[in-house]
């Protein structure tokens, strides 16, 4: 834990600097202030903002000595996690003020600064527990490279740190104004803690707030000349920095967006989908020719969202200078059109000569209002709903008669006052978007009419939850589904123009007739192949076949050019995989690759038995190589000796919960099988339940995925010693099945699970296994529930010992060489760098400033995910569960043995079959094809063992392991 700084700083020892919006200075001083004390003043309008800075060489810590640090030009300080700064302010004038502090982020990479600030110590707002500081990126070239096919590629992101005064807002950016303090009169202590990441902290500024200016009164207070003749275009794709790496350069092709090739791939348009997230700005940095008063235009596109308006805030200089410019409205349109703000009337805005910043933020606090109260009432209804199931025990009877109301008496008041509280929330959002008849809108109302429906007969909501609060239909899940449409703020952008009253931009028109010989010219040219697509590869190239959507593969080929081919001098090819099903064909056919990424972990085995892969033990180096990996992830790859693919990304599994629904049950987290079993009949009492892998898997084919676990933690063996026979018939594995079907049959887990996630966020299921999948899905789609759920280890299985065990599966895909590839040794040093931890994170970073967290990526190298982006409590979690990871041994047959434990399972759960019985019947049929099998592969000769088989175990990697250290 970083050393904290505490330090108390009154005003009478404090170098203040006071200033005023003034064009002139004098010096005055405060009652009772350290005459030593300087003290700078200007009086102002009596609209104007009060300043008071608190420089950094007064907290009382290091000040930091390196060039940036002195780049700006006052003290300032570096904080890790966990250092305080406090300091104390005399207010001579009660009122709201806000609070900005300068700052840099010179190590931060992806995961931004945050902090908290305490008034008198205390939260003066919620808000103020997490305040969120920028990041800035910015293009390392100044033009798009271009792939081997002509098509232009993103341009790689890199970091720009720089000082910048940043007011505290709420960490959704979904207000207008930054947060405002009531400060009374009197002495007030200010105390600031940095809980993540580190931060150059500089001056720190309290202002008395004061509202932007309306337009009339800017215009009024800003006397300057009409500006003439001035044209400035600027393409949108090339901002100068931004503040969010998910917002990026996208292709349109349409005729109306320049710049435009008919048979090339162009970037030439910014956001649309990929910019929604209130609070991400670009900006850009233009030279005025001379001062004066400009229009501004912006070439814009949403066609997104049907009949729904989004919203910009607009900053000249860092500054919103009036009122209106907080809250562009851009409506929907299915063509691109020029949009200068304004309107009718366009707004002159003031622009100084020389170079200024114009920024453009995602803005959705017109719907804040909204999704603040959509927010609060999914907590209602969620209390709600769980205090009516406390009353009926889940008992949903539709012929039972409940009198709700003799024991919530207010329950149809609550309802009522619910859905008036979300009308007037609906009645603007309508008059925002001219009558609505968008999506999000109908949707709102839907929920609205849910409600009022429950609240006519409150008495019938026990056999209506449907309608309430669980069911794709129901007021929760229709609210659920709205708010995250009410805070993404779409806008696509092809240029910008900065001109003067009496210049108009270009419309970029273009006629009926080259419209019709572009489309002529461009379906001729859909004939031709996808060069994506293409096999083959130069004589002096690898051929790499990836599993992966085309984002992966031209982020793949960029950073193998940029490094691993600048390095080694080996070229390598990229193509996407038609289906990775034919993997087989290509190799008897001769058109395999010479490696394949992203390769599903089941696949590999069925191509090494067949003797289509390299053995990559073979290769002297391979025992060091493995170090970086789970040694039960390579288990399913492994045949005796040799191993036939290194896992390249991995899954894994944890226990989810609610935080707030299982504090409010009074429930424990569990922690082994036992105490979930413990707890299923207080969840089950109030129509909840836990969720297990077997669950999200259906009712049909339960794979090992879902079945060896149990088997593992109950410490069976899958086979004999010798791999000859099956070893479900051993007291471990028939314990195993007989618990992976009592689970259900007896303790009353869900048979099936449409969706955890769906469950989990409307709380029928508030905790249970699940997987990466769910995870990202949280993270990125949940927004109602931030900090409202955490995850936790894999259920342990305690033994009769007292031991406990945990292991679940994990593998996802895998990375292959073919065997009668004729570059073996550059296949190989090509499979050692892209899995290299140095690599490993730099396309995980780079994945995520190109397309957003969604694009998350879970690597299979166990030091490359330690640099995840994700929380360190998260992390923790997932590295602890992945010492546990352990994949299912193939061998010949064994096919039957994942086949058969599923139909036992079926059996047991849904015919009611003797655990043994069934268990029997599949040990018969697996032994049979095992049998079989082994004497195809020459195992076996009529029966009598010819060729010894090993099983390889998890004792067996770390092994090697060990002997390659």
């Amino acid at each position: 834990m970083p050393t904290k700084f505490v330090r108390f700083l009154r005003l009478s020892s404090v170098i203040l600097i006071v200033t005023m919006m003034m064009p002139f200075s004098a010096r005055a001083s405060f009652p009772n202030a350290d005459p030593a004390a300087v003290i700078q003043q200007n009086t102002p309008p009596a609209a104007s903002p009060l300043q008071i800075e608190v420089q950094a060489d007064s907290f009382g810590l290091p000040l930091a000595k390196d060039e940036f640090a002195a780049s700006y030009g006052k003290p300032s300080v570096l904080l890790a996690p966990g250092d305080e700064v406090r300091f104390t302010v005399t207010i001579e004038e009660p009122g709201p003020y806000t609070i900005s502090f300068d700052v840099a982020a010179p190590e931060a990479f992806i995961n931004a600064p945050e902090g908290q600030l305490l008034v008198d110590g205390a939260f003066p707002s919620l808000d103020s527990q997490r305040i969120v500081f920028p990041i800035f990126y910015q293009n390392k070239q100044a033009e798009f490279p271009l792939d081997r096919y002509g098509n232009e590629a993103l341009i790689r992101q890199i970091k720009l740190v720089r000082w910048t005064k940043v007011a505290m807002r709420d960490a959704n950016f979904s207000q207008k104004y930054p947060l405002q303090f009531q400060l009374t009169e009197g002495e007030h202590t200010f105390e600031f803690t940095l809980t993540e990441q580190t931060m150059l902290l500089g001056s720190v500024y309290l202002e008395t707030f004061v509202p932007t200016p309306a337009y009339a009164q800017y215009l009024e207070n800003t006397p300057a000349p009409d500006s003439s003749g001035v044209l400035i275009e600027i393409e949108a794709e090339h901002p100068s920095y931004k503040n969010d790496t998910s917002i990026r350069p996208a292709n349109n092709r349409s005729l109306d967006v320049t710049p435009y090739d008919t048979y090339q791939l162009l970037l030439n348009s910014l956001g649309g989908e990929t910019w929604k997230l209130s609070g991400s700005t670009v900006f850009y940095e233009f030279e005025v020719p001379a001062e004066g008063m400009y229009y501004l235009t912006l070439r814009a596109l949403q066609n997104t969202k049907n009949n729904f308006t989004v919203f910009r805030r607009i900053t000249l200089n860092g500054d919103v200078l009036f009122d209106e410019l907080h809250e562009v409205p851009f409506f929907y349109s299915t063509q691109w059109a020029n949009t200068t703000l304004g309107g009718d009337e366009p707004f002159k805005i003031y622009l100084q000569k020389g170079t200024n910043v114009l920024g453009i933020e995602a803005n959705n606090s017109p719907y804040s209002s909204a999704i603040e109260k959509i927010k609060k009432v999914l907590l209602d209804i969620n209390v709600l709903a769980l205090e009516i199931r406390k009353l009926t025990g889940n008992q949903i009877d539709p012929f039972k008669e409940w009198v709700i109301s003799d024991y919530i008496p207010d329950l149809e008041a609550q309802l009522l006052a619910i859905a008036d509280d979300l009308q007037v929330d609906l009645d603007g959002l309508i008059a925002i978007n001219e009558g609505g008849g968008s999506q999000e809108i109908l949707t709102y109302q839907m929920a609205i009419d849910n409600i009022r429906f429950l609240a006519s007969e409150p008495d019938k909501i026990p056999t209506r939850m449907n309608r309430f609060s669980q069911g794709a239909g129901s007021a929760a899940q229709q609210l659920g589904t709205v708010l995250p449409l009410l805070q993404g703020q779409p806008l696509a952008l092809d240029k910008i123009y900065i001109h003067s009253p009496d210049t108009a931009p270009p419309e970029n028109k273009v006629s009926f007739f080259t419209k019709l010989v572009e489309g002529l010219k461009r379906f001729i040219y859909s004939f031709q192949p996808n060069p994506y697509q293409t096999i083959g590869a130069a004589e002096d190239e690898i051929e790499v076949w990836v599993n992966r959507p085309r984002q992966y593969v031209d982020l793949m080929q960029l950073l193998t050019d940029e490094t691993f081919t600048a390095e080694t001098g080996i070229r390598v090819k990229f193509s996407i995989m038609p289906d990775e099903s034919k993997l087989i064909l290509a190799n008897a056919a001769g058109i395999q690759p010479d490696v394949a990424l992203g390769v599903s972990t089941d696949k590999p085995y069925e191509l090494a038995i067949r003797n289509a892969l390299k053995d990559l033990r073979t290769f002297d180096d391979f025992d060091s190589f493995i170090n970086i990996y789970t040694p039960g992830a390579l288990l399913s790859y492994v045949i005796n000796d040799s191993v036939y693919a290194i896992p390249e990304t991995q899954d894994f599994w944890v226990t989810f919960y609610r935080r707030d629904i299982m504090e409010s049950l009074g429930i424990p987290v569990p922690d082994t099988w036992d105490e979930v079993i413990e707890i299923l009949p207080e969840l089950q009492r109030f129509g909840m339940n836990f969720n297990t892998p077997l669950s999200s898997g259906g009712t049909g084919y339960k794979n090992y995925l879902f079945t060896a676990p149990y088997l593992f933690n109950h410490g069976a063996q899958l086979y004999s010693a010798d791999g000859f026979a099956t070893g479900l018939q051993s007291e471990e594995a028939i314990a195993a099945v007989q618990f992976m079907a009592e689970s259900f049959t007896i303790y009353g887990m869900p048979l099936t699970t449409s969706s955890f996630y769906d469950s989990f966020r409307y709380g029928s299921l508030p905790i249970g296994v699940s997987n990466f999948v769910d995870y990202i899905k949280l993270m990125t789609a949940a927004p109602e529930l931030n900090g409202l759920w955490a995850i936790d280890l894999y259920p342990a299985t305690v033994l009769p010992n007292g031991s406990q065990n945990r292991y679940a599966t994990g593998s996802a895909q895998s990375g292959i060489m073919f065997a009668n590839t004729d570059k073996p040794d550059e296949s190989w040093e090509f499979m050692k760098w892209w899995m290299s931890t140095e690599t490993q994170a730099d396309f995980q970073q780079q994945l995520i400033l190109n397309y957003g967290l969604d694009y998350l990526w879970s690597s299979a190298n166990l030091e490359a995910m330690a640099f995840s982006p994700i929380p360190d409590e998260h992390k923790a979690v997932i590295l602890a569960q992945w010492e546990w990871l352990q994949e299912p041994v193939k061998l010949p047959g064994s096919y039957m043995q994942e086949r058969e434990l599923s139909n036992v399972w079926n059996k047991i759960v849904f015919d009611g079959v003797n655990p043994r019985v069934a268990i029997d019947g599949s040990i018969i049929l697996i032994n049979r094809e095992i049998t079989r099998k082994m004497e195809e592969f020459g195992y076996l000769e009529n029966g009598v063992k010819v060729k010894e088989f090993k099983i390889p175990t998890i004792e067996t990697i770390e092994g090697w392991m060990e002997a390659g250290q």
